[in-house]
């Protein structure tokens, strides 16, 4: 019985392939309507389905999931400000961006209030346009989603840059007087970017991450990335370490580091396969996971599209677990 119902998603699946159309009117309202310079409403709207082969937990065991309700209100002010003010009504804490910039030009803009911060290539894009469903389990260990302060940021060519100070507590005011510094260097070579980053700062009782440990102190994290996109071949790579004053050991730092190597190719104008390989382990805990996932992403329309993975996770002290994971989503 569970292997047809698996079956009814994936007939839907074809059909929704095979009736989409290049004709777009109502995307075009949309447009016209709320997305002007000063004034522009954007949307995300992702439902989903995750399917545990042995009927256990992984990623959230059978279930259906309203992953997200994003709405984001944002534009262009006279005199080079802009602002924005970003909500998932789905999620706590439901604020995520709230902030005010000043653009002096291509070279430097500068940004103040809640937001998400430019640090590693995985974490970079919104969750309406990643490769995969999930981002991947090192990101989640290190990278806060969001935080407070003040960044700067500008192109140069093909330099892009991002440094930023901020609380270190997330969306939370800062609880010891010490900030944490952010950083992010970026160099695009037609088709190829490569990068590095790194960030520092002292950040007790904060959890790293949304699944990492709790710190007692300081945190140090660093690592490097690499994208290519050439048509219609993708290749991504990310490596991510950090070192941790973590409340698990009082007398000793944590480390934490990972990896992860993604290659895709792209079948039709709006169908991409893609497959990804990634590992992580923590020193002091004593483990090193590995996890691969095999994606199929179709855009329907410039608006709607769809996400189907499969994953498989090889533990290193327990028995491997297996999953499906289906998502729909209308953004603009």
């Amino acid at each position: 019985m569970k292997h047809f119902y698996l079956g009814i998603i994936a007939a839907h699946l074809i059909v929704l392939t095979y009736a989409a159309t290049d004709e777009e009117p109502l995307a075009q309202q949309i447009r016209s309507a709320v997305q002007q310079e000063a004034f522009t409403v954007n949307a995300l709207v992702q439902s989903g389905f995750r399917y545990s082969l042995a009927d256990d937990n992984f990623q959230g065991g059978r279930t259906f999931e309203a992953a997200n309700a994003r709405l984001s209100f944002r534009g262009n002010l006279d005199g080079g400000f802009y602002y924005r003010l970003f909500f998932n009504l789905v999620k706590e804490p439901n604020l995520l961006d709230a902030y005010i910039g000043y653009r002096f030009s291509d070279a430097l803009r500068i940004t103040t209030g809640a937001m998400k911060p430019k640090q590693t290539l995985d974490f970079i894009p919104d969750p309406g346009s990643t490769d995969f469903i999930d981002r991947t389990h090192i990101t989640g260990l290190l990278v806060q989603s969001r935080e407070i302060g003040v960044s700067f940021e500008g192109d140069l060519g093909g330099l892009y840059y991002f440094s930023g100070i901020f609380n270190g507590n997330k969306l939370s005011s800062n609880n010891n007087n010490e900030l944490y510094g952010i950083g992010r260097l970026q160099y695009t070579f037609e088709d190829l970017q490569i990068a590095v980053q790194g960030s520092y700062g002292n950040s007790p009782g904060v959890q790293t991450g949304n699944a990492g440990p709790v710190l007692r102190g300081s945190r140090t994290i660093l690592g490097g990335d690499v994208r290519l996109e050439a048509e219609p071949l993708l290749l991504a790579a990310e490596y991510l370490a950090g070192s941790l004053e973590t409340t698990d050991f009082s007398d000793r730092k944590e480390f934490i580091s990972g990896y992860y190597l993604t290659i895709g190719y792209r079948l039709f104008a709006g169908t991409m396969l893609l497959g990804r390989w990634q590992s992580w382990s923590a020193r002091e805990q004593d483990y090193w996971d590995n996890q691969a996932t095999l994606g199929l992403n179709h855009n329907f329309t410039s608006v709607t599209s769809c996400q189907l993975n499969a994953d498989a996770y090889f533990p290193e002290k327990s028995a491997a677990r297996y999953g499906l994971s289906f998502l729909l989503q209308v953004q603009f």
